[in-house]
Parts: C-alpha cells; sequence; structure tokens
C-alpha cells in the first residue's frame, strides 16, 4: 500500500490510522473493518460518550484526539475516528482509523497523530463513531509551520476549575470567542470535595471511597469523569484544541515531588502515580506515561510549542522536581500535622537557600535554553504559579495585626518560595538580551499584571518581563476563602490596596471575581484582555471586560488600552 492509503499501524497501542476512505486490505475484511464506521440515525451520543470529545497538543502536521467511552460489558472495545475538513464528514475523510480501549484505560482512547495528510494552519473536524453511536463532532486548528511568516494568533488561557465550588459559566462564553488554541494552566480538578476553607459546595460531589480526599485510582478517575460531564466544558474542550499542564491538585494541595505536606505521612508515592496515571488517561495530551516506571521519571510535561516566527509557548512543570516547603516541619507532620507556615508568613532562612528549586536542574537548563536560543518574536511561559513577589510590608502588616510584625508573605507556595532560583533565572534572560518576554499564570485565583524583577526589593532595578495571572474560573479567590485561625478578616478592597502599596511592581489586582484572558499576539504587540463573569454560584451571568493591556514589542512596557 503506498502512503496515501495506509499511515500507520500499531499492535502495540491498538490503533491504525489511514488516509481516505479505501480500507486497508491487511485489516482484514472490509465487511467487518466497514461495520465500525456504520452509523445508527436513531442513536444519541450521550448513550455511549458521556464526556464527549476533546483534541490537545496542536501542532503543523498532529493533534491527540481523546473520548471517553461506557461499554455496555466490561471487555475491550474497538472504536473508529474519523478526521475531515468538513463538518458534515460527506467529503473523503482526511485520516481514519480504529482503536482499542479496555477498563485498564477506564475505557478512555488517545489518538496521536502525526502525518503529512494533516496541514498546516488548518481547521479539522473530527468524531467517533462506537457501536453505531457517533461522538458529538470535535474541531481543532493545526499550527503553522514553525518557520510561517504569522500575522496574528490569538488564544485563551484558563485555570483551577474546582466543580464544587461553582458553575463553569465562563465557558460559555470562551466558547464563542475567535481563538486558536487554549492554554490550560492547572488544578483541571481538585483532590478534595468538601474542604469548607475553600470549598462552598455548590455543587457537592462525593468520592468512590467515601473519603474527603482523593485516594484510590477510582476517586481521581471519577473526579475527571465527572468535571469532563459539564457540558460548558464539554463546549470549549469540543471547539478548540487544548495545551495543558498541572499544578498541584491533580494530586494534592502544594505537592512537590511525591508528596502531599497536608496529609498524612506526607509521602506518598503510590498516590502520585496513580494521581499522574489519572491525568494521562483523561487529558487530550501526546505526553507518554510509563507507569512502570518511577513516579519522577514516569512523565515528562514541560514541552514547547512554536507558532510560526511569531511566537513560542513553554511550558514549564514546577511541582514534579520542587523541592519541598522552605518553612514547613515536615517531619513533624510525619507523626501529627503542624500548621503550615506557607501563607501569610514571615521569612526563614530556608527560602534563602541559593540550591533551592523549583524547576530542577534538567528542567531548569532546558527552559533558559528554549527562552534564550529561540529565533520567535515573542516568547511566552506558560507558568503555574505566581512569579513576581506577594507580600505585605511590616508598616501594613503591624497596623492590620495590632502588634509589631515584619514583611510577611502571602504563600510560599509560588515563585517567592524559591527567590535564589527566580532571580537567577531573570537574571540569566536579562544578561542574554532577552526581548519581548511574557509570562502567563495560573493558580492564585486572581487577576494580576505586573513585572518581572531580579531583585523585587530594589525599586530602581529595571523589569525584565511582564506577568499577567488570570483568574480562576470558579476556585475559590481572596474575596471568598475562608481566614485562617487568628487571622483578622480584612475587606477585599482594603487587601487589594495594601497589596498594590506593598508591591509597586504589581499594576492591576483583583481576587474578587472569575473568568479567563485572551492574548492576542501580532509583530508588533502583545495584548491581554482580562474578562469575568458575574456570578458561579447558579448557571448564567453575565460577561464583562476588567481591563486590557498592551506589551509594545520591545519594550517591558504594561500599557492599560
Amino acid at each position: 500500500m503506498d502512503r496515501r492509503t495506509f499511515l500507520k499501524y500499531s499492535l502495540a497501542t491498538g490503533v491504525v490510522i489511514w488516509a481516505g476512505n479505501e480500507i486497508p486490505s491487511l485489516l482484514g475484511s472490509e465487511s467487518d473493518v466497514s461495520k465500525l464506521f456504520a452509523i445508527d440515525p436513531a442513536s444519541a451520543a450521550s448513550d455511549y460518550f458521556p464526556q464527549s470529545v476533546a483534541s490537545g497538543d496542536p501542532r503543523p502536521h498532529g493533534i491527540t484526539l481523546w473520548t471517553r467511552i461506557t461499554p455496555p460489558q466490561s471487555n475491550t472495545a474497538q472504536v473508529a475516528f474519523e478526521v475531515s475538513e468538513d463538518e458534515g464528514f460527506s467529503a473523503i475523510a482526511t485520516l481514519r482509523g480504529t482503536a482499542k480501549t479496555n477498563q485498564s484505560k477506564d475505557y478512555t482512547l488517545k489518538i496521536q497523530l502525526n502525518s503529512k495528510e494533516l496541514k498546516p494552519a488548518t481547521t479539522y473536524y473530527y468524531r467517533f463513531i462506537y457501536a453505531g453511536t457517533t461522538s458529538r463532532t470535535g474541531r481543532f486548528k493545526t499550527l503553522p509551520t514553525p518557520n510561517a511568516a504569522v500575522d496574528r494568533v490569538r488564544f485563551a488561557y484558563i485555570n483551577c476549575q474546582d466543580y464544587t465550588n461553582g458553575y463553569y459559566n465562563a465557558y460559555r462564553f470562551l466558547a464563542s470567542e475567535d481563538i486558536d488554541f487554549i492554554v490550560f494552566l492547572g488544578d483541571y480538578i481538585y483532590e478534595t470535595v468538601g474542604d469548607t476553607s475553600f470549598q462552598r459546595g455548590i455543587r457537592p460531589l462525593r468520592l468512590p471511597s467515601g473519603q474527603p480526599t482523593a485516594s484510590t485510582l477510582a476517586d481521581y478517575r471519577f473526579l475527571y469523569q465527572t468535571y469532563n460531564s459539564d457540558p460548558d466544558l464539554q463546549s470549549i474542550r469540543e471547539k478548540f484544541a487544548f495545551i495543558t499542564i498541572w499544578d498541584d491538585h491533580e494530586f494534592a494541595n502544594d505537592c512537590f515531588q511525591v508528596n502531599a505536606p497536608d496529609q498524612v505521612p506526607f509521602h506518598k508515592p503510590k498516590l502520585r502515580q496513580i494521581a499522574t496515571k489519572a491525568w494521562a488517561e483523561h487529558t487530550p495530551t501526546s505526553v507518554s506515561f510509563d507507569e512502570s516506571e518511577d513516579p519522577l521519571e514516569a512523565i515528562q510535561i514541560y514541552r514547547t510549542f512554536k507558532v510560526g516566527n511569531l511566537l513560542e509557548l513553554v511550558l514549564t512543570d514546577e511541582r514534579l522536581y520542587r523541592d519541598g516547603p522552605p518553612c514547613d516541619d515536615l517531619a513533624a507532620q510525619q507523626q501529627t500535622y503542624i500548621q503550615s507556615k506557607r501563607y501569610i508568613t514571615p521569612d526563614c532562612p530556608g527560602r534563602n537557600d541559593p540550591n533551592r528549586t523549583m524547576l530542577g536542574l534538567k528542567q531548569r537548563q532546558w527552559f533558559l535554553n528554549q527562552i534564550t536560543k529561540s529565533s520567535r518574536v515573542w516568547k511566552i511561559w506558560g507558568n503555574e504559579v505566581t512569579t513576581m513577589q506577594i507580600k505585605v510590608l511590616s508598616a501594613f502588616a503591624t497596623k492590620l495585626l495590632g502588634t509589631p510584625t515584619p514583611d510577611l508573605f502571602i504563600t510560599l507556595d509560588q515563585w517567592d518560595g524559591y527567590p535564589a532560583e527566580r532571580s537567577l533565572l531573570f537574571k540569566t534572560l536579562s544578561e542574554a538580551g532577552v526581548k519581548n518576554f511574557v509570562t502567563i499564570t495560573g493558580d492564585l485565583h486572581t487577576f494580576i499584571a505586573g513585572y518581572q524583577k531580579v531583585n523585587f526589593d530594589n525599586p530602581t532595578d529595571p523589569p525584565v518581563g511582564v506577568e499577567f495571572v488570570v483568574g480562576s474560573t470558579t476556585s475559590s479567590n481572596l474575596s471568598e476563602q475562608s481566614v485562617s485561625p487568628g487571622t483578622p478578616a480584612v475587606p477585599i478592597a482594603l487587601l487589594t490596596q495594601v497589596l498594590r502599596g506593598s508591591n509597586p511592581h504589581i499594576q492591576y489586582f483583583n481576587s474578587a471575581t472569575h473568568g479567563y484572558n485572551l492574548v492576542e499576539v501580532t509583530p508588533q504587540a502583545l495584548t491581554c484582555t482580562l474578562k469575568a463573569v458575574s456570578d458561579i454560584t447558579k448557571p448564567g451571568g453575565t460577561l464583562s471586560t476588567l481591563k486590557t493591556f498592551k506589551v509594545p514589542r520591545d519594550q517591558v512596557l504594561i500599557q492599560e488600552v
């Protein structure tokens, strides 16, 4: 068979891919294979595809397609799929194929396509077929070739979608945006289902284990199944390819390596591995996972995407390789829980250890190489936790608490807990003369715009780059979270003033709403628009624009539009 007829045949993965409508003869009987593509018009997608479809990791000639089925019997199931430039699938298919899945994969399917049959910068449609039933139709757009002259790229980035804490109203509006892809920056699920300090129980869940925190593979799978059953989340997964990384709650709050610092005992390699397995099964990504390997070696999610000559998106993993919290007494937590010293906390000697790392040595060198050697106009860092220093100066803290108090860091789980490595990164980029460096960040459930510096405590230190932090989709922001015992409640308006006054590098701060960020990149400028929904406590709401900021080419400058 020539290349046009037959592209890939893999017994190891149970996936067969070919171009056009002609069925490769080596698959056996043409009539048997044709039955896999036969469609019963009376069937409904919801019968077998409860989480609909998704796509991810777009490339100039590639994409990963995803779905999950619910077969009537617990055995191996064979599923057909089609990709076409025609939304109605009436023309000859661009690519067709079959794939097998079973209970060991939670009946998920991931089809990694890498074929010259897929043209760069082109919109395609796809669907799955099982038992005569078609899934809903999905859509994705391939990336331009790495050296193509690109005039404009538009994408959205989102994060922190706690199902229990509200409705995904923002996604109803995001589904209508004119964008090329979506970047998800972590906290796709939350491992806890009833933590009253930050979960309001608007949409209550009960884990299969009956525990308040995910403790089994079934628990983690249940969370992905439930989250992906939400119709608003399905709508954006169907319409746009996702580029996804994780943060902490895909495993455990404030996790590092295989450790969950808020759980006793905190060293949990088996739990880390099953959490990773569930993420790999339910995320439309080309990242491979080998569960026979050690948890720290089983997967690598840091990677890069080149979009023509215009931008390079560099994504990092800030959980799997990081050192533990600098000020927590983790040894004591093996026996009994100790109040963590990660939030609203003063400095400690461990924080300034020059050897402390969030990225790990290997990933750090990779990251610096990608950014400093990139030939694209814009270098965009897909980053999990805030790089900008965020603290309350002593004068403000003393007045708020009514007693002499040193400077207080809001949280040491972000880059404030790793200041030496942060300075090293920004100093290296500055000395290399890197221009047009922009960071997009999640995690803090807050909309923030500000500057990155080698030394945040030096007001004359020139900025190296700009950072735009996106608010959460639903996860509790600072205005909604419960106050820690012994800490006075501070109105969000006052807290905003205090944080702006304590951190002059921050140009905008809003932790009282939810939504998403839109980014438009052209050769002349990068524009970031912060969009918010009016309500997440019930379906519906309205959408508004909080702010629009522009970064002109070759300038470390945030301009409000």
